[in-house]
């Protein structure tokens, strides 16, 4: 008597689920004995079907941004070591293609590029300040050690460009973010060794301090509680 479709796909779920470990492992070892033979099917389907796949990508992309994104976030965070080795040896493999394409990417999004700039520029001109400046001192190594990843100071460093910001916007007058002690003479990039002054003042200045005040920042220093909040 013919068995039914029904009946027939029943015991083959049937043997499926009490055979998994069987199939499974039988599954694996056509894989290996057939790895060439895989390999250039899946890569004729993929030459074949570019486009296709492409739209299929994009449109999975574009349904998962967040899903994907938060899935990205959390193996970057457990794997941060890996993948910057990984991205490491794969610069150092490939660094004429990376300049080929970062300088190709650029050329056909300098506008996009540069507005993405001016926007993060006006949404974060404190910030952007601060860490210019912190920049340029940590190449004099002139952050002090124990300020160096102290949050509150970073905090007060903000502050600071906040205020040369604000002033410069209330009075019409261009204020900049002067150091005492310059960095050029050896001076600390510290918030207590900042003032905020004129444009023209700090450009008329001297890159040099009195020793009496020199020696009132050095003692400041190195009693300064790194951890004190603003």
């Amino acid at each position: 008597m013919p068995q039914t479709k029904e009946k027939i796909a029943a015991r083959e779920k049937a043997y499926r689920e009490a055979n998994k470990e069987k199939i499974a492992a039988r599954k694996k070892a056509w894989r290996e004995a057939n790895k060439e033979k895989i390999a250039a099917r899946d890569k004729a389907y993929r030459e074949a079907n570019k486009e296709k796949i492409a739209a299929s990508q994009k449109a999975y992309y574009e349904a998962n941004k967040e899903k994907l994104a938060a899935r990205d976030k959390a193996y970057y965070e457990a794997n941060k070591e890996k993948v910057a080795v990984r991205y490491k040896a794969y610069y150092e493999a490939n660094k004429e293609k990376v300049a080929a394409s970062q300088k190709a990417y650029y050329e056909a999004n300098k506008e996009k590029i540069a507005a993405r700039e001016k926007a993060y520029c006006e949404a974060n001109k404190e910030k952007k300040s601060s860490r210019g400046a912190r920049y340029r001192a940590l190449k004099r190594k002139q952050i002090p050690i124990h300020l160096r990843d102290c949050s509150h100071e970073k905090q007060r460093l903000v502050q600071i460009y906040k205020l040369r910001n604000t002033l410069s916007e209330a009075t019409g007058v261009q204020h900049h973010v002067d150091h005492m002690w310059p960095l050029s003479d050896g001076g600390p990039h510290w918030s207590g060794n900042l003032q905020v002054i004129p444009a023209k003042d700090n450009l008329n200045k001297h890159a040099s301090v009195c020793e009496a005040t020199k020696s009132i920042l050095i003692k400041s220093l190195y009693t300064f509680e790194s951890e004190r909040s603003i």
